[in-house]
């Protein structure tokens, strides 16, 4: 698998991390999320196999989690979690 995964069914954008998701995944990230996203979207994280999340990819998904309708989240890594208290942020990511 790819860093990443997106998968859009209806109104649900599905992303899939996996492993290291870093600063040189961060602008690939960016720009596939701004395609796939509107408004309108439920953004969904699903990241049960995270072993790790940079400063500059958390940027990114908190970025994206704010642009929509609704941010949820799936299976997810303890890393991920992790990362976002290691770097004093509010997850804005619910679990559903």
């Amino acid at each position: 698998m790819n860093a990443f995964q997106l998968e859009t069914v209806g109104p649900e954008v599905r992303l899939r991390l996996a492993g290291e998701i870093t600063v040189e995944h961060a602008r690939a990230l960016q720009q596939a999320l701004l395609a796939a996203l509107n408004a309108e979207s439920c953004l969904v994280l699903d990241a049960p196999d995270v072993t790790r999340l940079d400063a500059a990819a958390l940027q990114v998904l908190c970025a994206a989690a704010l642009s929509v309708c609704r941010a949820a989240a799936g299976p997810c890594a303890p890393a991920v979690a992790d990362a976002f208290r290691r770097f004093a942020l509010e997850n804005p990511f619910h679990q559903s």
